[in-house]
């Protein structure tokens, strides 16, 4: 009972969330030592019941008869350390302590706490996020193994991670700093996204100017289509009208495209490509391959999908040129102009190659 007692005592040091000043931590500390006195004592009995056995009547105590046997188990345990449990927690000891706060004071000291972890605990626990974003720069500015677990830590643990445009961006740059180290984590977030989650967040059908201007613009053609008018004057009319429709729908359009990524996902798989995207890797055969299966797959959102267009962009080559042209024929807007600005950037790099060699 003793060894299990002190067993259970520097496990529960090593364990932040079991308090042993409180009383669910007590009785799990009791329960826990009821079982492994038990275990003790049957171990115990076994190894020695052949040796016991062997004596016969001559043995005066712990004998090898079944009513002995259970006699045994019941004292040593279930009914000793019950009763030591709960003397150790009853009986007074100058000072006003008792032999199990003693124990604790004594035996449960809490391994040291990381200046990482400190930052993470004290990233989580911020109420604002300009403090947040302070203590994902000095996580980033630590460059270690620690502080990346720290900073993939707030990315699971932080509900405003990924609402929050300043801490998202600070924590996609923190990550992204860390390169190939922290490659591999952020795939096995990637691919554990379920497939019902992909396009959870999907924008209404249509483009802006179908769904806020349409109706607007062809009131408007109807109206300048009157029968008084002179022609030639109604044919300005509704040229201007058309330059001013096109226009419009340019402009919404570079908008849409801009901003779509953030509010279509908002999402961890759309912040995991923006990170990989601001990282400074250059190439990585694992990775290419990745965009390029994601690119490919439409159980994503096209959202994703661009990043993943941009993604090849930046780490693929010539072979992956002719790939991208494809994209082009997408009833997807959001697709067409990513993969418009893939195959410029890829075309872009491979010319600085070309007049480098």
């Amino acid at each position: 009972m003793v060894v299990s007692a002190a067993l259970l005592l520097v496990l529960a040091s090593y364990t932040s969330s079991w308090n042993l000043h409180s009383l669910v931590g007590l009785g799990f500390f009791a329960i826990l030592l009821v079982a492994l006195s038990l275990f003790v004592s049957l171990r115990l009995d076994a190894m020695t019941l052949a040796r016991r056995e062997a004596r016969g009547k001559r043995q005066l105590l712990n004998r090898a008869d079944a009513r002995s046997r259970l006699v045994k188990f019941v004292l040593g345990g279930v009914v000793v350390p019950v009763a030591a449990f709960v003397a150790a927690n009853r009986l007074e000891l100058p000072g006003r302590q008792t032999p199990m706060s003693l124990a604790i004071g004594l035996r449960f000291t809490k391994p040291e706490v990381s200046r990482a972890e400190q930052l993470g605990n004290a990233v989580l626990r911020a109420g604002s996020p300009a403090a947040r974003v302070q203590g994902i720069l000095a996580l980033q500015a630590m460059s270690s193994g620690e502080a990346l677990e720290q900073l993939l830590r707030i990315l699971g643990d932080d509900p405003e991670a990924l609402k929050d445009g300043s801490e998202y961006q600070a924590l996609s740059k923190a990550l992204a700093s860390y390169g190939a180290q922290g490659k591999m984590p952020l795939l096995q977030r990637f691919q554990q996204v379920s497939p019902a989650a992909r396009r959870a967040a999907a924008a209404p059908p249509g483009d802006l100017f179908e769904r806020y201007f349409s109706a607007g613009f062809a009131g408007l053609a109807h109206e300048l289509d009157r029968p008084e008018a002179d022609p030639a004057a109604q044919a300005g009319e509704r040229e201007r009208l058309e330059v001013a429709q096109a226009d419009l729908k340019r402009a919404l359009g570079q908008l849409e495209t801009d901003t779509r990524s953030a509010r279509e996902d908002g999402s961890l798989p759309a912040f995991i490509m923006q990170t990989f995207l601001q990282s400074g890797l250059k190439e990585d055969a694992d990775l290419l391959a990745f965009a390029r299966q994601t690119a490919a797959d439409a159980g994503w959102s096209d959202a994703v999908r661009g990043q993943a267009l941009l993604l090849i962009a930046k780490l693929g080559g010539k072979d992956d040129l002719a790939g991208l042209y494809p994209y082009l024929e997408s009833p997807s807007t959001l697709l067409q102009a990513r993969a418009l600005q893939a195959i410029a950037e890829l075309q872009s790099k491979l010319s600085a190659s070309s007049a480098k060699g």
